[in-house]
């Protein structure tokens, strides 16, 4: 576990950019879709423990997203940013709706596929550096395709 611990911090160190946002997207989908093969067993303290820890870091994860697209002087396109925000109101009610105790599996999977489909596009968007290049790339990754 510690030498996981070690690996992770010096990940932090080295991505910068986009590719941290991808990594960290991808950490919420793994963490979010944990939960979901445990799902059986969501009787336990442990589950509970560990889906708390796991919508507690997507809800944070989502909000700091929110904030950054947000901002006027976010350099994405502003259609992208306006969809994205609007997407992040489903991924507000189904973490709200799983903290309440209600959801199902489905929602955390809908989570997961999100947030995977956004690092899959933030890492196709790191190697164009003009916005029109970059909406397409990202467009053309159909991260919005949440169905699996």
């Amino acid at each position: 576990m510690q030498q996981t611990k070690i690996y992770e911090e010096m990940q932090r160190e080295t991505l910068e950019g986009r590719e941290l946002e991808a990594s960290v997207l991808f950490r919420g989908a793994q963490k979010l879709r944990h939960c979901a093969r445990k799902w059986e067993e969501n009787h336990t303290t442990e589950f509970d423990d560990n889906l708390t820890d796991t919508l507690q870091y997507n809800q944070r994860l989502w909000s700091f997203l929110q904030v950054e697209l947000s901002n006027p002087a976010n350099p994405l396109p502003e259609t992208l940013r306006l969809n994205l925000l609007r997407l992040s109101k489903f991924i507000d009610k189904r973490i709200f709706t799983l903290f309440a105790g209600g959801g199902t599996v489905e929602d955390l999977l809908s989570i997961a596929r999100v947030n995977e489909r956004i690092g899959e596009a933030l890492q196709v968007a790191t190697v164009p550096s003009h916005p029109a290049q970059e909406e397409a790339a990202i467009s053309s990754t159909g991260f919005l395709d949440i169905s699996g």
